[in-house]
């Protein structure tokens, strides 16, 4: 019987579910510097799309990120599907120049598995894309 309680306590342990990349996420004020080209409509398939940003402050000050954003024409509040769990925040609309305050994960392949529209891939394939969960106006 002593046995048993270590066994099951490391199965536990090993089986729980961690959210990805939860301890990798950052707080980021950043200005939303290009949106190429237009955003699909959302009925024909679910996608992320890559924008640029230049960050304001904080960690990555002044450097310019590429953020996933899930069906981008969709207010954030009213994403209602199984990417739910995986989007937040306010913001309605995606404009270039606005300051935006996100929480970013590093880890956009563990998080988003479907199509990614990406317009910077053919000139940059090292940088990090990082996956948006919230998205707020500053």
């Amino acid at each position: 019987m002593r046995l048993i309680l270590p066994v099951l306590a490391v199965f536990i342990l090993v089986c729980l579910p961690v959210s990805a990349g939860e301890k990798d996420q950052i707080d980021v004020t950043a200005k939303l510097v290009d949106i190429p080209g237009k955003f699909p409509p959302d009925d024909l398939y679910d996608y992320a799309y890559i924008m640029k940003y230049e960050v304001q402050g904080g960690k990555l000050d002044k450097q310019t990120i590429l953020v996933a954003h899930y069906k981008p024409r969709r207010p954030r509040k009213k994403i209602k599907d199984k990417m739910k769990k995986y989007i937040g925040g306010k913001l309605k609309k995606f404009k270039v120049g606005a300051v935006h305050k996100m929480t970013l994960d590093p880890k956009l392949d563990e998080i988003w598995q479907d199509a990614v529209i990406d317009e910077y891939f053919a000139t940059d394939k090292k940088s990090t894309r990082y996956w948006c969960l919230k998205v707020d106006s500053k």
